[in-house]
């Protein structure tokens, strides 16, 4: 299965998440993922003045495993697994302090935070999606029960921490404790914002009850040193913002893939370019013989033939190359990426680029883009079009053999920035003109906006689907993505 969610993550810049996931059965996985990109003839954007180094630079992508997903009880209740790991951990350490055992308790902390952080997110996307419901009051109220009973079974382990005397271990547990609390700040009062909207009494008591929640989780954080968000101090803030966000790339870093990035089919590449010299050379040679067979007793006539078939085998090369590059052109990728876990390979990622015509565009990808009558019948409309194509493939078996989670698949990142176009778009404001009822001149302003449409073709297996987004962006930024 492949699972797309879009966001805009800065104001230059969209992010596609892309989870690939398979069936737990198949020992290999295989996907397909094919955008096609429809971008304003205005902004100039072509093969010539928008090469593949310069899409590769705009489309940057981070490669990283699925975060396997427990509900809030299960991550210290029941089987507890994400508990009982860094417990374990924990006491290897105690048992042998070894560079082993600290990468993995490291790990396992790390993964903690992470799994932790899924579930919080979850929860309150879900809250706030149904704030409106019934039941709203008594999910917040299991919500805060849930991280308060976390936190405490967490916080018991710092005594763990503290017997091995060692003040790095102690830092890598305050790490991911720090981590949560932050994250369970940010995310929980995003629901009282939802309560606040709703203007409804019977959520005052669950309002009060997360209030209060927070309110000791802050006089925790600051009796711990953690940083902590104030008003009119600039400098602290900033300060909390840069540690929040080395936390959640030190704690996100568990689940990251290592990347060896390597030019796809270029062995295949090098031989068919051998290929095309040797048939230049062959025809050369060919003519050539048969000059010197039938002219041989005219020298001067006989060098500037053997230069006209010179220059004839150098032209037969270029044609030859060119006629191999094309026919390899679909079955080759320009970037290939093999995925690894501690120095084994789980699969790979093939990547590629190219503009393509209307006619190369599948009828059904293009009655998705519905373009009006107007810009079908426009002759000056030419709106140029990217086919970007990633090929993947996981070894499930891989994969389940990575600690003791059961990692569903790997999650693509991908992040479009948009600044290489945004200097070829005009003034984002521009001053319109009209005559009121008064029979007056009066002058407004209007927002110039560009348009780029992502179709995404999702295969897996024999199972096809479609995703279709709408980016507007003027100079000063992305404005909306639906």
């Amino acid at each position: 299965m492949i699972d797309v969610e879009t966001k805009i993550h800065d104001k230059f810049s969209i992010e596609f998440k892309i989870g690939f996931s398979g069936q737990e059965s198949s020992k290999k996985n295989d996907f397909s993922l094919n955008s096609w990109i429809f971008v304003p003839n205005s902004l100039d954007v072509n093969k010539n003045t928008y090469n593949k180094e310069r899409f590769y630079k705009d489309m940057r992508s981070n490669i990283r495993l699925i975060t396997p997903v427990f509900k809030l009880n299960d991550i210290v209740e029941n089987q507890a697994i994400p508990l009982n790991n860094v417990k374990t951990s924990f006491q290897n350490i105690l048992n042998e302090n070894s560079d082993k055992n600290l990468i993995d308790l490291e790990f396992q902390l790390k993964l903690f935070g992470a799994i932790f952080k899924s579930a919080v997110r979850d929860n309150v996307n879900s809250i706030n999606s149904n704030i409106k419901n019934p039941n709203a009051a008594e999910h917040c109220f299991n919500y805060i029960d849930g991280v308060k009973t976390i936190f405490k079974k967490y916080r018991e382990l710092y005594s763990l921490a503290k017997k091995t005397h060692d003040e790095s271990i102690i830092s890598l547990y305050a790490f991911t404790d720090e981590f949560m609390s932050h994250q369970v700040e940010m995310r929980t009062i995003r629901i009282i914002k939802s309560i606040d909207k709703q203007k409804d009494t019977s959520l005052d008591k669950a309002r009060k009850h997360i209030a209060d929640f927070i309110i000791k989780e802050q006089e925790y954080k600051r009796k711990q040193g953690y940083k902590l968000a104030a008003k009119n101090k600039d400098d602290s803030n900033k300060e909390l913002l840069y540690r929040r966000s080395l936390l959640k790339k030190y704690i996100e870093s568990s689940l990251y893939l290592k990347i060896d990035k390597t030019e796809d089919g270029k062995a295949i590449q090098q031989v068919s370019f051998s290929l095309a010299a040797g048939l230049a050379m062959l025809v050369y040679s060919l003519v050539a013989l048969i000059f010197q067979k039938h002219f041989g007793s005219y020298p001067a006539l006989i060098f500037i033939l053997l230069v006209a078939a010179y220059v004839l085998k150098d032209r037969i090369k270029d044609l030859t190359r060119w006629i191999f590059a094309k026919k390899l052109k679909d079955k080759y990728f320009d970037i290939r990426n093999d995925i690894s876990i501690k120095k084994k390979k789980i699969g790979w990622i093939k990547e590629g680029v190219d503009f393509i015509t209307d006619e190369k565009v599948p009828a059904e990808i293009m009655k998705m883009r519905n373009r009006s009558q107007l810009e079908t019948n426009n002759d000056f409309f030419d709106e140029k079009i990217i086919l970007y194509r990633k090929k993947v493939s996981i070894d499930n078996e891989m994969l389940k053999n990575y600690y003791d989670y059961d990692f569903k698949g790997i999650n693509d990142i991908s992040r479009f920035n948009i600044n290489y176009l945004k200097y070829r778009m005009d003034n984002p404001i521009v001053s319109v003109d009209y005559l009121d009822n008064d029979m007056n001149v009066n002058t407004v302003s209007a927002e110039r906006v560009y348009t780029l449409i992502f179709i995404l073709q999702c295969i897996t297996g024999d199972s096809v689907q479609y995703k279709a987004f709408r980016m507007t962006a003027n100079r000063d930024g992305i404005i909306s993505i639906e």
